[in-house]
C-alpha cells in the first residue's frame, strides 16, 4: 500500500458529522494519506468480497466424498502436511527451515 506515482485531485461530498470525526483523528496535512490508505484496504475487502461471491456454491460435497467429515478434513490436511515436511526433509534428518 502507499503512495502511487502520479496522483488526481478528486471531490467528494461527506456527510458533515463523518468529515467532523475525521478532522478530529487526522492532522489536517494526512487527510489525503488517510484517504487513500482506507480505500486501499476497503477496495481489497471489496475485491475479495466479489471473488467470494462468484465462487460461492462451487464445491459440491458429491464431488468430495473424501471429505465428508471433519475428521476426513483432518486428515487430508495431514497428509499434505506430511507430504511437505518429506519434501522438505534434508539429509541426515532435518528439516530445512
Amino acid at each position: 500500500m502507499g503512495r502511487r506515482g502520479k496522483t488526481e485531485k478528486v471531490s467528494v461530498t461527506l456527510p458533515r458529522e463523518l468529515a467532523g470525526e475525521i478532522r478530529s483523528i487526522v492532522s489536517q496535512g494526512e487527510v489525503s494519506s488517510f484517504f487513500t490508505e482506507a480505500l486501499e484496504h476497503y477496495l481489497a475487502y471489496r475485491k475479495q468480497r466479489v471473488a467470494l461471491d462468484k465462487g460461492f456454491g462451487a464445491w459440491r460435497d458429491e464431488n468430495h466424498p473424501d471429505l465428508g467429515t471433519p475428521q476426513d478434513t483432518t486428515a487430508y490436511v495431514h497428509s499434505l502436511r506430511e507430504a511437505d515436511r518429506k519434501r522438505l526433509e534434508r539429509p541426515g534428518g532435518t528439516v530445512a527451515q
